[in-house]
């Protein structure tokens, strides 16, 4: 089969989204959603059928149930349940994490980009309800003004509800028990999963709700959790392979508030690549001019450095700023004088470093020069203009 475009395994089994290939580097977003170099990684094959997201993970524990139940846990617990109901059927299946891992929304939409699944399906379970019901709470929501999400959502919340009603326990619901689209404003869909996944047909289910201490207990059972996996995967399988329109559809509703988890504040990656040590030759009178510029900063010659490509690519993203083109031969810098300065780059450093050496058509050398030229020349500039007194007022 042919390699999905763009993703490789990383050493733990995570999957990494390649960003590009820089300066002979191959870039690619990280579990945390942070751009670093890897040049290792086995591709992944495709096409993919199915992206499944185990919700939450990491210190983002989701609902905890009265028993000591964790969300991240049984999230992960029911997709394995569904990856392998669904490759029995002959789908093909990937999972966002298959372990205990702290991944950012963002993260988990790269993934998705990056293999245009038919599907994607976040898998959750809830918290919050107190109102009793006579029927389980299952909710699943869709992307707005989208069919196929819709239909999808639809099947989801046919399926998981049809087999948790066969389970009589003292059930909690919300008015959204049902398959709709939560919305802020002006009218965009309040889930980061949903909203960032735009052109995959995508969904998120949340089977019971696991604060309400009889459905935690219910949901422990492992037979349980299969019967769960076998209702999502029987609910794909026909989204793929039928027309089915799905049920319990309810008007989209306007609620921006989210928990704020899913974002990447305390990720911490593993380390992809060992640190580069990168070294640039400077005149005596650069060196110099160096490091004059480094005191007047307060700062470290081999920071100067690091900063100025920094800066480059700062000034680069501003907007409207012209786009950067390489540079002809004469305009490269001389990288290579007699006064070294070595600068070590960890592996996030060096994907910026290897983006802007591709854009200015350099070497990591010659750009970390290019960096460190333009630095002196911003601390030279004057702190203030003077106005000529014959200028306009």
């Amino acid at each position: 089969m042919a390699a999905a475009a763009g993703i490789v395994r990383g050493p733990d089994g995570a999957l990494l989204p390649v960003v590009g290939t820089f300066a002979g580097s191959q870039v690619v977003s990280s579990t945390c959603g942070q751009e670093v170099v890897y040049e290792g990684g086995i591709p992944l094959e495709g096409p993919i059928d199915v992206v499944l997201d185990p919700g939450h993970g990491g210190p983002e524990s989701g609902s905890v149930g009265s028993n000591g139940l964790v969300e991240r846990d049984v999230n992960l617990l029911v997709a394995l349940q569904v990856e392998t109901a669904l490759e029995e059927m002959g789908h093909s299946v990937v999972l966002t994490r298959r372990r205990d891992l702290h991944m950012p929304i963002r993260q988990r939409a790269n993934i998705v980009r990056a293999l245009q699944p038919r599907a994607f399906v976040s898998i959750h379970h809830n918290g919050g309800a107190v109102r009793r019901s006579d029927t389980p709470g299952t909710e699943t929501f869709h992307q707005v003004d989208d069919a196929e999400s819709r239909r999808l959502a639809g099947l989801l919340f046919e399926e998981v509800y049809a087999a948790f009603a066969d389970y009589w326990v003292p059930w909690v619901r919300t008015y959204h028990q049902g398959a709709s689209a939560r919305l802020r404003p002006p009218r965009t869909d309040t889930y980061g999963v949903l909203r960032l996944t735009r052109g995959t047909p995508a969904a998120i289910v949340e089977a019971l709700y696991l604060s309400n201490p009889p459905e935690a207990q219910l949901i422990a059972i492992p037979e349980v959790q299969q019967v769960e996996g076998h209702a999502i995967a029987a609910a794909i399988d026909r989204f793929l392979n039928s027309d089915d329109p799905g049920s319990g559809f309810k008007d989209p509703f306007y609620d921006p508030h989210t928990t704020g988890t899913g974002t990447a504040r305390g990720c911490v990656d593993q380390k992809y690549s060992e640190p580069t040590n990168i070294r640039t030759g400077f005149t005596a009178e650069e060196f110099a001019s160096l490091t004059a510029a480094a005191n007047h900063m307060g700062r470290s010659v081999d920071w100067l450095l690091k900063f100025g490509v920094y800066t480059l690519k700062f000034l680069g993203e501003l907007p409207g700023a012209a786009p950067i083109t390489p540079l002809e031969a004469e305009q490269r810098p001389d990288a290579y004088g007699p006064i070294a300065v070595t600068v070590e780059w960890d592996q996030a450093e060096q994907a910026v470093l290897v983006r802007m050496a591709e854009a200015y058509g350099l070497n990591r050398t010659e750009t970390q020069k290019l960096g460190a030229t333009l630095l002196v020349f911003l601390a030279n500039l004057p702190a203030e203009i003077t106005v000529p007194s014959d200028g306009p007022d």
